[in-house]
């Protein structure tokens, strides 16, 4: 089974993580990039939303930041808001490709799936394209019908072109939701998807402190469908068991900020994707220059070193970043697992490794 989501992850990128470990300068595998904090609607769990204002970023900070990255970070997650919205979408999606990044992953809410102009920007230049569907337990509204069309129309297109890119669909859990679990992967599996990936849905977004609501019985659904699945059906319902555990999660530092770089439609760089438009963890403003300075200032070194698991609210919600820095802590304390020791050898299976 592929990992798309996995605190290993981190582990594909073995000259960083070994770098990092000796104390030296690393750029990161990753730049999630808000390139607008505009959206075409109004998700109560969507962490991207948190914006007070509405931020587009403009062509020359853009094109700064990506020329500062050249050869260095090989991963662009394009997020928003809407990333469409931006009426530099396509010309992002291009530079980005001029600047070297091996693999580039646009999130959407799949609303404009329709406009040629985007589609043809994601068929040509995007390696995967994530559509979020946060409130699909409504889903017989005529939103959730264009969606599932949308999917339908670009399938089709890729597959007459032969592109590259795949097609993922990212769906929140809940306990109250596990009844509804194998519907909604068949539905959008029917569409054209190349696969599905389930997470935990969160409260707390708007006070910076994301805690995961009940989610008892959703990894059982998930694994009893997955085993319905045929492995040639060129299909997958991705789950990752480590954001639904309830071990304890422990870090002396936010390691996973030199790995995963995070910059609002604002330009400011923010700690974790947890935590994006909270002002208390603002790292740094990138918007100085076309350098990559910023990444090594004093105080921004300083605020990464100074969170810590027992004073950082929103390691409950186990995202992502969170789980990084208990991975790379265990590294550093010499405590990894059997497993973990043998992903650390041989790094791979992983879906899209760049896009942390």
């Amino acid at each position: 089974m592929s990992q798309i989501a996995s605190p290993y992850k981190i582990a594909h990128h073995q000259a960083k993580l070994a770098s990092y470990l000796k104390g030296e300068r690393i750029f990161p595998a990753t730049l999630e990039l808000d390139i607008t904090s505009r959206c075409t609607r109004i998700c109560p769990n969507c962490p991207s939303s948190r914006s007070k204002r509405i931020f587009d970023l403009n062509w020359s900070f853009i094109d700064g930041l990506l020329a500062s990255l050249e050869g260095q970070t090989q991963g662009l997650l394009l997020t928003g808001g809407e990333p469409t919205l931006s009426p530099r979408f396509a010309d992002v999606l291009s530079l980005a490709r001029k600047r070297g990044f091996q693999e580039i992953a646009v999130v959407t809410n799949g609303t404009r799936l329709d406009r040629d102009d985007v589609l043809d920007a994601l068929v040509r230049q995007a390696t995967s394209v994530r559509i979020s569907l946060y409130d699909w337990e409504a889903g017989t509204d005529a939103g959730w019908r264009k969606v599932i069309e949308n999917i339908k129309g670009l399938r089709a297109r890729i597959d007459r072109a032969e592109s590259i890119l795949r097609i993922g669909v990212s769906a929140l859990t809940s306990k109250d939701r596990v009844p509804l679990l194998p519907r909604i992967a068949e539905s959008v599996h029917a569409a054209g998807a190349h696969w599905i990936y389930f997470h935990p849905a969160c409260i707390g977004w708007d006070n910076g402190c994301p805690v995961q609501v009940d989610q008892d019985g959703v990894l059982e659904s998930i694994e009893t469908y997955q085993r319905t699945l045929r492995p040639s059906a060129g299909f997958e319902a991705l789950i990752s068991r480590f954001r639904y555990s309830s071990k304890g999660i422990r870090f002396s530092a936010y390691h996973a900020a030199h790995f995963l770089l995070v910059i609002g439609a604002d330009g400011l760089n923010y700690l974790g994707p947890e935590v994006k438009y909270q002002p208390r963890y603002v790292l740094a403003d990138a918007t100085g220059g076309r350098t990559p300075d910023f990444l090594w200032r004093p105080e921004r070194l300083r605020k990464i070193g100074a969170i810590t698991s027992d004073r950082y609210p929103a390691a409950k919600s186990r995202l992502r970043g969170v789980l990084y820095n208990d991975f790379i802590e265990r590294i550093i304390d010499a405590r990894q697992t059997r497993e973990e020791k043998a992903i650390l050898r041989a790094p791979d299976g992983f879906l899209f490794p760049h896009i942390l």
